[in-house]
């Protein structure tokens, strides 16, 4: 019973938004900007174009990276990082928060 009002209720939407839409006559398209009406289709590009570039820069990153991991080696990582920050002997390291700051005079 209610699958049946349902589908009316339904059918009689579908039946009055396809009759209050008039019928107009297609209008004419003028290629102005000279577009490409006949694309290739999306998945050939994808397949092809941008999985040979990917295959082409592979040799690329993996040499890449074999140097980059040559030349990590010696490096302390976050240690030397810490390390670096402590022995910087920048002024405003000895302010404390909330403190203002003094300003030279000049003489």
């Amino acid at each position: 019973m209610f699958t049946q009002s349902i589908k009316r209720i339904t059918t009689k939407r579908f039946q009055h938004a396809a009759a209050s839409t008039p019928k107009q006559s297609p209008i004419p398209f003028t290629n102005k900007y000279h577009f490409n009406l006949n694309p290739p289709p999306i998945h050939e590009y994808w397949n092809i174009y941008n999985s040979s570039v990917l295959f082409a820069f592979i040799p690329v990153f993996l040499t890449i990276s074999y140097f980059a991991k040559d030349l990590g080696i010696g490096l302390e990582g976050n240690n030397g990082l810490l390390d670096f920050a402590n022995s910087e002997q920048s002024p405003l390291k000895s302010i404390k928060f909330g403190e203002s700051q003094t300003i030279p005079s000049k003489e």
